[in-house]
Parts: C-alpha cells; structure tokens; sequence
C-alpha cells in the first residue's frame, strides 16, 4: 500500500471516529462542509499546476485585501484600545514622571487648568467639570467629550506616584 493511501486511510478513520462523537445538530454542517469539499476536490482534479498556481496567487492577493480593508475596524476595536491603553498605561509607570509632570504644569498654566474638547494632553487625569467622571491620559491625545455626559470642559490633576 502507498504512503499516500495510508495517510488518506488514516485521515478517513480519524474523521469517522470524529462524526461518531459530533452532536446532531453539528451533524447538518458539517454535511455541508463535507459535499463542499467534495465538490472543491473534483474541480481540483481538473486542474492543471499553472491554475493551481495563479489560484493561489489569487488568494493571496485576496487576503492581502481583506487584510486592509479590516484596518479600519482594527483601528476602532475597543478592545484593541485597551490593550494599547494597557501598554501606554504600564510605560508610565516606569517612566520619570517628576519630568512629565514638569511638562504638563507648563501646559496647565497655558490652558489655565481647563481643557475642552479638541485640545491635546499629555499625562494625567481629566475630571468632567460638569459630573466629575475621571479619565485616565498615559499618552498624547486629543481630547474628546466626557464619555459618561457628552460635556466638553475638564480639569486635569497630575496622577498619583503609585500609579
């Protein structure tokens, strides 16, 4: 017998006895994946190395699309956000903050202890003038409108030194 044959054989037996134990409701769907592949393997009988080729190629390309086109939801995924807020929030732990603290105080003075919507912060907390609802800055960014109001008016304290 070919190696070939005897890993298809081995293949056949490892699905069976994985049918046996599938639920039936599993059942249904996994027919369906079944008579697709079948279908994928007939049409792949008929192909010749040079269209395997380019389907590949094709594929790849495809991905390579799907991939960019899902930049943008990756950019807006909120857990994404976290994880990088983690990050930022981690590194100024160990950063010097004595320094940065130095650097925000100048921009306190400019903005008289108030930022609103649009301006950029770079380190500490902002409390909502209008609820008092505390957002945490670990890096530059914009400011945004309170997430638990909408208003647009804070007040930024330094973070504490056991951050």
């Amino acid at each position: 017998m070919s190696e070939k044959k005897q890993h298809y054989d081995s293949l056949v037996e490892r699905v069976n006895d994985w049918l046996g134990q599938a639920a039936p409701a599993e059942m249904k769907s996994i027919e369906q994946w079944v008579e697709k592949a079948e279908q994928l393997l007939d049409a792949a009988a008929q192909v010749s190395v040079t269209e395997y080729q380019l389907s590949i190629d094709s594929f790849k390309r495809d991905l390579l699309g799907f991939y960019h086109s899902y930049q943008h939801d990756a950019q807006h995924s909120t857990y994404l956000a976290n994880l990088q807020e983690g990050m930022w929030h981690h590194l100024a732990n160990l950063t010097d903050q004595t320094q940065i603290e130095w650097a925000e105080f100048v921009a306190d003075v400019e903005h008289d202890g108030v930022y609103k919507t649009g301006d950029v912060i770079g380190f500490g907390q902002l409390v909502c003038m209008q609820c008092r609802h505390v957002i945490d800055i670990c890096h530059a960014t914009e400011v945004t409108d309170c997430p638990k109001c909408g208003h647009n008016r804070f007040i930024r304290q330094a973070f504490e030194h056991n951050i």
